[in-house]
């Protein structure tokens, strides 16, 4: 078997071919009724049911995303065009910063908008916005809306999808390692905050940068759909056939599809080809799906031959055909195969601070807001939970270099750097923005606090209880026993979007929406309580990319 530092056949695309190859980029996506769901607090015609055919008129401003897209952009060339719609790149005019400006119409390319095809657009932006924040995504920085379509300014990524750069030279197994790492750190990051991707495909994975050591983040939230353990299995096909589990063929699937289709792209980037097909394209969508359901895989098989026996055991867990048996991203990452530079759980706090900032970044705003608050409690009251926040006052000492009691943005970026984080100008500030929670361009004491402490950890102290009570107080004003729409656009800080209303309000509505489980346009006690609590899977530092990693060499 070939040791891990050695060179890797190069892998074929299922990408190009005759429009009946089932390997094709295109997705293929099944309906379903009730999949997107409208919230009270939403606009009348997204309460509508979900097929009724709309009239362009009505959805001129139906997200109430802000309008001033090219009063602040300069729109320049197409890069990427498809299905979805079309990339520009863009240029912030106040900044000169070089953006990728997705453009995706308001009404889908066969038929009339309907409220079901609105909110999946809303969807994919309010998920992307969530995950873009850690450094295994691509960063959502802005989003617009005109009568007639929705603008997402994203992070532009320069280096090519990931097949395009490992199809171009032999790479070592290492490197391939590190790939997959990045992949299912992304992967156990959604599936910690309850999304199922569905769509893990090579065209999905970015390089950001030309270097060899560039990251790799994920794009392409279309088919993404939060689902939770204890909800009814999810029935779309939605996907790449290619790469679709057997219980997503099969149309009664949950988070575990994503981890067959890790499976599918790592034997691809390993070996050259898929496990069922030596080339996808020459099969039809039928017998690929045959293949999926009941082909065996031979894991004797000549490409395997030359791989390491740590690589073969990590895609024979990957595959297996039961989801019962695979194991979750998380518990994959735990693989031999993917330990070498690796982020530990247990890092210590020095080497752990963008791994902690990626994780604060990935929580809701509600729940950041309401964090904050928990913090300045926290370190009013005394107890024993502050202990814990004392450690992080050294540190923030260590960050704010001129002693302002607060920290900049250049104090963070030369921080990070002496301590030996690789972070990049447009990363350090995409981790700036999700801490600054008051939105007033730097980041104080309380705020650092609250990005940095374990809160599993303070979950667990005798006073969390009185802490969330205290909270759920401060914004139930009237004292009614529920956050409503007013009591939390009130509560949002003075400058927030710039003192913008019209802004605020629809902020406030998507905070509503984040906790507002049972869709009645208020937030209950136990649905406050319910937001703060941790994550729907387990959130350990370990799913987030330390940036302190050795890289694997590229080549052999």
């Amino acid at each position: 078997m070939r040791a891990p530092g050695a060179p890797l056949p190069r892998p074929r695309a299922p990408r190009r071919g005759r429009a009946a190859a089932a390997g094709r980029a295109r997705a293929v996506t099944a309906v379903a009724l009730l999949d997107y769901v409208a919230a009270a607090s939403d606009d009348g015609v997204l309460r509508l049911p979900p097929r009724t055919e709309l009239d362009p008129d009505e959805i001129r401003s139906v997200f109430g995303y802000p309008r001033k897209l090219h009063e602040n952009y300069f729109i320049g060339r197409v890069i990427g065009a498809g299905s979805f719609g079309t990339v520009r790149e863009g240029t912030e005019a106040l900044t000169g910063r070089r953006y990728a400006i997705k453009t995706v119409s308001k009404i889908p390319k066969r038929g009339p908008p309907t409220p079901r095809y609105l909110l999946k657009l809303r969807a994919e932006v309010e998920v992307m916005a969530q995950l873009g924040v850690s450094l295994n995504a691509v960063h959502l920085q802005d989003v617009y809306e005109d009568d007639s379509n929705i603008h997402m300014v994203m992070e532009l990524c320069e280096g090519g999808a990931l097949l395009e750069r490992v199809e171009a030279r032999a790479y070592s197994e290492a490197y391939i390692a590190g790939l997959v790492r990045s992949i299912l750190r992304f992967i156990a990051q959604c599936h910690a905050k309850g999304i199922v991707y569905r769509d893990v495909k090579p065209d999905n994975f970015l390089f950001l940068t030309k270097e060899e050591d560039s990251p790799l983040k994920a794009t392409d939230f279309g088919l993404s759909i939060r689902h939770s353990a204890d909800e009814p299995k999810l029935t779309s096909r939605s996907g790449t056939p290619a790469y679709m589990s057997p219980e997503l063929v099969m149309q009664c699937y949950d988070e575990k599809a994503d981890i067959w289709s890790v499976g599918m792209l790592g034997y691809q980037l390993l070996t050259g080809r898929f496990p069922f097909w030596e080339d996808v394209r020459n099969e039809t969508l039928s017998d690929v799906w045959k293949a999926v359901l009941s082909q065996e895989i031979d894991w004797d098989a000549p490409e395997l031959r030359a791989l390491s026996p740590a690589a073969v055991a990590l895609l024979q867990r990957l595959l297996q055909r039961n989801p019962l048996l695979r194991p979750s991203a998380a518990e994959a990452l735990d693989d031999l195969w993917l330990a070498e530079g690796g982020a530990a759980s247990d890092a210590p706090l020095k080497g752990s601070v963008v791994a902690r900032l990626q994780r604060f970044a990935t929580y809701s705003h509600l729940k950041q807001l309401v964090l904050r608050m928990i913090t300045e409690d926290m370190r009013r009251r005394g107890g024993g939970a502050t202990s814990l926040a004392a450690a992080l006052q050294d540190l923030f000492s260590e960050y704010d270099a001129d002693a302002s009691g607060s920290i900049s943005f250049d104090e963070l970026a030369s921080g990070l750097q002496r301590q030996g984080y690789e972070v990049n100008e447009s990363e350090v500030r995409q981790l700036m923005d999700r801490m600054d929670v008051d939105h007033n361009g730097n980041v104080e004491g309380d705020e650092f606090v609250a990005a940095l402490i374990d809160w599993g950890q303070i979950m667990q102290t005798q006073e969390w209880s009185a802490y969330v009570d205290a909270a759920f107080s401060r914004l139930d004003v009237d004292g009614d026993g529920f956050i409503e729409l007013e009591e939390l656009t009130q509560r949002l800080p003075a400058d927030f979007l710039e003192g913008n209303d019209a802004e605020r309000l629809a902020e406030a509505k998507r905070m509503l929406r984040e906790a507002d489980a049972n869709g009645d346009g208020r937030i209950s006690r136990a649905e406050f309580s319910a937001l703060l609590r941790e994550t729907v899977a387990p959130d350990s530092l370990s799913l987030y990319d330390s940036r302190l990693r050795v890289h694997a060499s590229p080549a052999a």
